[in-house]
This record gives C-alpha cells, structure tokens and sequence, in this order.
C-alpha cells in the first residue's frame, strides 16, 4: 500500500469512527485541517522509543512543525495537488466510498491498531474542531521546538525527527 492510499484508507477509518459517533447522515467535519490533525495523533499513538515498526516508521514519516502543528508535508502535498483517486477532502469536509476495498498487510493493520488506540485515549476526539486539535497538537513539546527553531530561522516550517515524537509525552485531550 503507497502513501496516498494508506492516506485514503486512514480517512475511511476516520468517516467510520465519525459516523459511528455522530451519526451517518451523509455529513462530516472531515476538513482537511481536521484530517492532518487527526493523521498525526494516530501515527504518534502507537510510536514509542524502541518501536520500529509504526505509522511514523513507514508511511506517515514526514510530519513538520507548521503554525497548525504537525503536518505530514507529503500527503498535505498531495491534498493540494489532488492527487487522490478515491478522496474529496476540502475545507469543511471529506468524501470516500466507505465500501472500497484495500490490500490486507502490515500498513493497514496499524491503521486499525492506531485508531482502536485513539479512540480509547479520547473517544470523543473525532468530535473536536479543527482548531481545538490544532491547540492540543500545540501542547506537543515536538511542536514547541521545532516550531520555534523554524521561527527563529525565519521560517514557518521545521522537520520534527520521529525520534522526538516517539520520546516525548502524548496528548489527546485537552
């Protein structure tokens, strides 16, 4: 499974938990802010300092410091570009057929593993706003340095080494 469709198959995950929760009358919350969001609390549950085999080790592996907090850049890359088959994802929500069928392997059973995991961290998660997980994203030391390293380089953009994200304390409630 590439990157962009592990991507794909994260947010039917998401839409499945989402519905789940709030009902399934056709309309979500999924924003593209939300998603990025959410893509990083997943690869960062699971990511612990001796672990080598997760979501931050394969295919979610880019994440940066932003003003947003953590952004995977590749598949943020990929948003912009359009280049999903399957995934409408813009600013107030995402649409995927919920129905499609996705290879067995290792990447998906951490997505499964990943998302069992957040939703008994905090299950009302998938409820929050973009913006209230973009706050608890700030909580995240990984964020803090690397933010403000990027700044004080006159940037707004930093690569958080996996490493850091795998040694550091974990949030999912604010």
């Amino acid at each position: 499974m590439d990157k962009n469709q592990a991507f794909e198959y994260y947010v039917v995950k998401l839409l499945e938990w989402y519905y789940e929760i709030a009902g399934n009358n056709g309309n979500n919350d999924l924003s593209t802010l939300k998603v990025l969001k959410l893509l990083f609390f997943g690869s960062a549950i699971s990511a612990e300092e001796t672990g080598i085999d997760t979501l931050l080790d394969g295919p979610f592996n880019t994440f940066y410091a932003m003003p947003y907090g953590h952004v995977e850049s590749e598949i943020y890359d990929s948003i912009r570009r359009k280049e999903f088959h399957n995934l409408t994802i813009n600013n107030s929500s995402s649409n995927i057929d919920l129905t499609l069928i996705f290879p067995e392997g290792e990447i998906k059973n951490q997505i499964n593993v990943a998302i069992q995991k957040l939703k008994e961290a905090n299950s009302k998660l998938i409820l929050m706003t973009p913006f209230e997980l973009v706050e608890l994203s700030h909580r995240w030391y990984s964020w803090q340095f690397y933010f403000n390293k990027a700044q004080r380089n006159g940037s707004y953009s930093e690569l958080i080494p996996a490493q850091m994200i795998k040694l550091e304390q974990k949030f999912f409630s604010l």
